[in-house]
């Protein structure tokens, strides 16, 4: 934990010595660790402590009473968590961090700090308020459960690839033109999904993570395969995170939204593809766009197997997708995915 100095000395109001009151009884015996600083003084140190607090860090009040909150801090402490701690200080405004912390002994925890500022009646800055939560175990778990599902994606991406690499030995035995085109849209969404865990793999968050970097691969890919250097490509991709369950389902349906684009817009004729990310109103808004010649007039009667897949997830994630006209020629095709609590 980080208090700063704020140079405050000046602004420092008067107002008498604190006495007994129920609140201050509570925060002596209340078990939450929580100290309280003074910012009008040098270094804003702390001028309270309560006993958790003492056990929390091993340190006795003397020791503590006095001094700056930083000397928690140690070599493993972030110091983007420091910069952070310090502007919320400055702006006198509130700031819930997970800080690696160190105790007297030197043994290094999990710190789950929450600042905030205490002003009077008048609106005038009076104290800092920290309350401390020892979430070290909390944090070990996390880092095992995301270990865990890191090394799973691994070894799926690992599957995917032998089934990859097993579908493409069999379109090379194929002669049939449909049935080669069969196996190779396959092998596209099965290239994609390994795309999606190669990302998670790498992921720092294995639960939840950026879409902007999946889907840049996949369209990237796609167009790559192609060998066709006459179709623009145009990303405009804001890193929104999802949950890993979400990021599937997606990353099917960018598949065959552009697999569609590359099959039917840009036959006979270059282009530009444009894709885009965006959150919106609680909702991830995909937007897939061409410039080709664009929809049919009339609908066919016969939907393919691309675009009931496409339909299908998007249900999944209960998410409406709309094709339409572009402007001036081409199609565009968006998708509005509710971003809930586990996205």
């Amino acid at each position: 934990m980080t208090l700063p100095a704020t140079g405050l000395a000046a602004e420092r109001p008067a107002y008498d010595a604190v006495r007994f009151d129920p609140f201050a009884a509570s925060l002596h015996a209340t078990r939450l660790p929580v100290v309280l600083t003074d910012p009008y003084r040098d270094d804003d140190p702390i001028v309270f402590a309560n006993d958790a607090f003492l056990r929390l860090t091993g340190y006795a009040r003397h020791e503590i009473e006095g001094r700056n909150c930083r000397f928690l801090q140690g070599p493993g402490t972030d110091p983007e968590a420091r910069r952070r701690i310090a502007a919320a200080l400055r702006a006198r405004t509130d700031i819930k961090i997970d800080i690696l912390n160190y105790r007297k002994d030197g043994t290094p925890f999990w710190n789950a700090l929450s600042i905030s500022p205490v002003f009077d009646e008048a609106g005038r800055l009076r104290h800092f308020f920290a309350a401390q939560a020892d979430v070290t175990e909390r944090r070990q778990e996390m880092q095992a459960k995301t270990a865990l599902l890191r090394e799973i994606d691994h070894r799926v991406k690992n599957n995917l690839q032998m089934v990859s690499a097993l579908v493409a030995l069999q379109m090379s035995r194929v002669s049939d033109e449909g049935l080669r085109e069969t196996l190779s849209s396959m092998l596209r969404r099965i290239e994609a999904l390994a795309t999606l865990h190669r990302r998670l793999h790498q992921s720092d968050d294995a639960t939840r993570f950026s879409v902007a970097d999946f889907i840049e691969d996949i369209v990237t890919d796609l167009v790559g395969a192609t060998g066709r250097d006459d179709i623009a490509v145009v990303l405009d991709l804001e890193p929104v995170r999802v949950s890993a369950q979400k990021a599937a389902p997606l990353a099917i349906i960018v598949n065959e939204l552009v697999t569609n684009v590359l099959k039917h817009a840009f036959a006979k004729r270059p282009g530009r593809i444009t894709v885009g990310i965006r959150q919106e109103d609680g909702h991830l808004c995909l937007e897939i766009a061409d410039d080709g010649p664009g929809m049919p007039e009339t609908e066919s009667e016969e939907t393919s197997f691309g675009t009931t897949i496409v339909r299908m997830l998007a249900r999944q994630l209960n998410a409406p997708l709309i094709w339409s006209a572009a402007a001036p020629t081409g199609t565009r095709a968006v998708l509005r995915m509710p971003l809930t609590a586990d996205s």
